[in-house]
């Protein structure tokens, strides 16, 4: 049928955004995510994209089943228009979010790491790590090689065990990868490295570590993650997307946080 001109509005919207996301600049994004064990072992992830990204291209947000030979190797979150995918899981393997690192790096920068070593963009790697690898210690090796044209954190998720840990990217290489191990069931990453404090002006982290302990490993499971990472501050106004994923069982559940219109 005809676009309305509202329509082409929200098209030239949109067109933007995907220009603006797949270019190699700082992006926004005030993030959080969390990966923890529940007491029988399984592994739980949940998280929040806080990018204000308006109405418009909110409405082009979509899970996507990849798939080969008519099987899913793996569902992901995007933008229509977007090269990469903001998370994204792979049944029985392992799921991937993206937190920014910091406040992201400088556009000329980031555009020489793409010139001249062949950078890709967080979201990119992602969305390469979910196709090309199948076990979590896999995508653990994969998400922290390779050249990148910015900083960011790769939360990932196992199935069951300690398969659980949060990757900090530099450009070139992982500086840390924070586990989890047999007395520690949770990591919480918001937008800053876990060995340092968190801004006052933006504390998120210890909100959401009170939250888990509150919880306790014995309640954890889909609906209760969910609870957590969709209570304030974890869940604010610039939350744009939430999900929680469970690779042991396929769990891929996520929300896209704004009112659409009806016609």
């Amino acid at each position: 049928g005809w676009l309305r001109l509202g329509d082409i509005d929200e098209l030239k919207e949109a067109m933007k955004l995907a220009a603006r996301t797949n270019a190699p600049g700082p992006q926004p994004g005030l993030c959080s995510s969390i990966v923890a064990r529940d007491a029988q072992g399984n592994i739980y992830h949940g998280r929040n994209l806080d990018w204000n990204l308006p109405d418009p291209v909110l409405q082009l947000a979509a899970n996507v089943n990849f798939t080969k030979g008519g099987q899913t190797v793996f569902v992901a979150s995007t933008i229509v228009g977007f090269v990469g995918v903001f998370n994204g899981m792979k049944p029985e393997g392992f799921s991937v979010s993206i937190n920014a690192r910091g406040k992201g790096g400088k556009i000329i920068t980031n555009l020489l790491e793409a010139l001249l070593k062949h950078g890709m963009t967080p979201s990119q790697h992602l969305r390469m790590s979910l196709e090309t690898q199948a076990s979590f210690e896999d995508g653990i090796n994969f998400l922290g090689s390779g050249p990148l044209i910015d900083e960011v954190y790769f939360i990932t998720a196992g199935v069951s065990g300690n398969e659980g840990a949060v990757i900090s990217r530099s450009r070139n290489e992982a500086v840390d990868i924070w586990r989890l191990n047999d007395t520690a069931w949770y990591r919480v990453q918001t937008n800053y490295d876990h060995w340092n404090p968190v801004p006052k002006a933006d504390d998120r982290r210890n909100p959401e570590i009170e939250s888990m302990e509150a919880l306790g490993q014995n309640s954890m499971g889909t609906e209760s993650m969910l609870s957590i990472i969709t209570k304030w501050p974890a869940y604010n106004h610039h939350t744009d997307y939430t999900g929680v994923f469970a690779p042991f069982n396929g769990t891929y559940v996520s929300s896209v946080w704004r009112t659409f219109p009806s016609d």
